[in-house]
């Protein structure tokens, strides 16, 4: 179990705090005309992970087994509309967000759910024996998940992260590769999958919609378009890098 830890943490925590890191820095560094371009390549870095989760959520169900669908759809209405509908119950009376209900926690909420899943892949793939591929899918997951950084941090636009939310932030985010790992040994049934891969799904197109709701304005529409592109490309580049140099998707 230690040792499924390590692999989740290898993977998914120190690389999330790296990139965490490396956005807060060109953060400070950039003028305030980058602040739509950052926030425009954190809503694309989303979008990709996106369609990602519901590619491998739509996978694991089955066209004549109804619980899936079940399982599927509710656990979007939940972590979709029910983000929606949490958040006008906030605003309706007149009440500003907690601060673990902001735009950067939930996209740390949402990818944390999805490296969960990876976790899963690493966890089975050691409980089974298959050194090279476990090495392979921790290094890819880190190098993948080192982009993820800039989606919380991209959130926040200018407003730089405070120190002390720093380390919750990057927990939430890569702490749950190690639970998926360890889980991954017991055998989890596909359909604790589906429900994981379509929370996630659900919270990052709450979060996708919000930003663009925040951002796609008259004035900040180019360099939006501009910077959801690259953070789409980022992501997509850096995956079939890694499908070259070990056939590993991501």
């Amino acid at each position: 179990m230690i040792e499924l830890i390590v692999l989740g943490a290898v993977a998914g925590v120190f690389p999330v705090y790296l990139g965490i890191g490396l956005a807060l820095l060109a953060n400070r560094m950039l003028s305030r005309s980058w602040e739509a371009g950052l926030i425009g390549l954190a809503t694309g870095v989303l979008v990709y992970l996106f369609f990602d989760l519901m590619h491998e959520a739509v996978e694991l169900t089955g066209a004549r087994d109804v619980v899936s669908w079940v399982v599927l759809l509710g656990c979007l209405l939940v972590s979709f509309v029910g983000l929606v509908v949490l958040e006008e119950s906030q605003l309706g009376k007149h009440r500003r967000l907690t601060r673990v209900l902001s735009l950067p926690y939930l996209i740390a909420l949402g990818m944390g759910l999805h490296n969960f899943g990876e976790g899963l892949a690493i966890g089975a793939s050691y409980t089974n024996g298959e050194w090279v591929l476990s090495a392979l899918l921790v290094a890819g997951f880190a190098f993948h998940n080192g982009t993820e950084g800039f989606g919380i941090v991209g959130a926040a636009g200018r407003n730089s992260i405070p120190a002390k939310d720093v380390l919750p932030l990057g927990l939430l985010a890569g702490a749950p590769t190690c639970a998926g790992a360890v889980l991954s040994s017991l055998d989890p049934s596909p359909y604790l999958s589906v429900a994981w891969y379509t929370l996630a799904a659900g919270s990052l197109l709450y979060v996708i919609l919000a930003l663009i709701a925040l951002t796609y304005t008259v004035t900040r529409r180019v360099q939006m378009a501009v910077g959801l592109f690259a953070g789409i490309a980022l992501m997509y580049v850096t995956a079939m890098l890694l499908t070259l140099a070990g056939g590993l998707r991501t």
